[in-house]
Parts: C-alpha cells; structure tokens; sequence
C-alpha cells in the first residue's frame, strides 16, 4: 500500500519535528511506499527553523510566508497528495500518527474513515464549541458525525470527485457532505487524544466564526 502523511502546521515548534519523526516511523514499518507533506502556514515561531534542519527523502515541505488559513492549507496538501489514499494529521501532536493503524483495517470497507476523539483533552470550551458545530451539522445537513475535523484516511479517487471551495475549517464538513452526496462510504472510527502542549490556532475567534458563517452560506 502506497500512502500520503500531509500536516498543516502553524506555531508547532514545540511538536512539529516528533510528529514527522513518528510518522517516517510508520511509513517505514507499514507501506511499500510514502510521503510525508508538510505545509508551514506562516508560522511566526521556530517551527520553519525546525523544518528547515529535517533531512529526510520523504519528508517535503512548502512555506507559506503569510498565513492562509487552514481550509486553503488542507486543499493544497490534497492536491499534491501523490499516493492512493492519504492520511491527514495535526502539527500539535494531540493526535499520534500511529493511530493511522486503528484506521486502516477499514480503508476496504470505505473510501473515508475518519478518526472520533472519543476523550478529547481540551478546554470545556472547546468541546462545547466542538459538540455544538458538530450537531448543527447534523441538522442542517444531515451529517451523523461525532467529529468532524478530526484526522482522516481518505482516498484520493475520492478527493478527485469532489471540489471544495471553503477556506475556513468547514472544509473537513464541506468533504464529508459532498462525499456522501456523491455516494461514498465514510466510516467512524474511535481514536485517542493527546493534551496540547502546542501554541498552534487554538479556536480563536478569527477560526471559529469563519466557519460558522461558510457553515451557513454553503448549500452543499
């Protein structure tokens, strides 16, 4: 099996070099072939110093020297996406790349599978934020997901049937409606959580209400 790691990172210094570390890992113990895609979205740390260091024939990085939002980040790392399936992981670190295994098994049984953080470690805000944008979803647009923008194994015959227009994190929803609408299978799988210990975007205004207003234009 042929597989694609891609990684939106922004101000992960304090995580960025063990998440691809661990990720070269298992792409080594696990594929035939892979690649490991990372896209510095402007971050204002150490952390394009620390990409920078990274000497490694999978690992490519590209730099945004201002930052473009996470939506704009994830559809450009789907694009140069080479392999087969892809598998879409945080620079924070709150998700372990092995937990790429748990999704596996289902990858013949669904064209995307994506990861439930069932104990999530963060701030009671953000897991009433997550809980409540997750269940608007459900009801404007009938998505039965838990978590939406969690990590994903997705396959790129998918990705290639579906154009995302949103820049804004509803991006992860924006996929999963389209996806079904055209017919695939999605598949929900439970996976574990890290506490952050990353600077990162956090759910910071500048995040949270971009999303919530592609959420309500959109007519998926």
């Amino acid at each position: 099996m042929k597989l694609s790691f891609i990684i939106p990172t922004y101000n992960d210094e304090k995580t960025i070099r063990d998440v691809i570390a661990e990720a070269d890992k298992i792409g080594r113990d696990t594929f035939s072939h892979y690649e490991i895609l990372v896209i510095n979205d402007g971050s204002f740390d150490k952390t394009g110093e620390i990409l920078a260091t990274i000497k490694n024939q999978h690992v490519h990085v590209v730099t945004h020297k201002k930052n473009r939002g996470y939506g704009a980040t994830i559809k450009e790392l789907y694009e140069k996406a080479r392999y087969d399936w892809i598998f879409s992981l945080p620079g924070d670190y709150q998700i372990h790349p092995k937990e790429l295994l748990k999704l596996l098994p289902y990858k013949d049984r669904a064209d995307m599978i994506v990861g439930w953080r069932v104990k999530r470690n963060d701030p009671p805000m953000r897991l009433f934020q997550s809980w409540a944008y997750n269940t608007l979803l459900k009801y404007i647009y009938g998505l039965s997901l838990h978590d939406v923008n969690s990590v994903r194994l997705v396959s790129k015959k998918l990705l290639k049937s579906v154009r995302l227009e949103s820049r804004s994190a509803f991006v992860d929803a924006e996929l999963c409606v389209k996806a079904r609408k055209r017919g695939f299978k999605i598949l929900e799988v439970p996976i574990d959580h890290r506490p952050s210990i990353s600077r990162g975007s956090g759910a910071a205004l500048t995040t949270t209400l971009p999303t919530i207003l592609d959420m309500l234009r959109f007519r998926l």
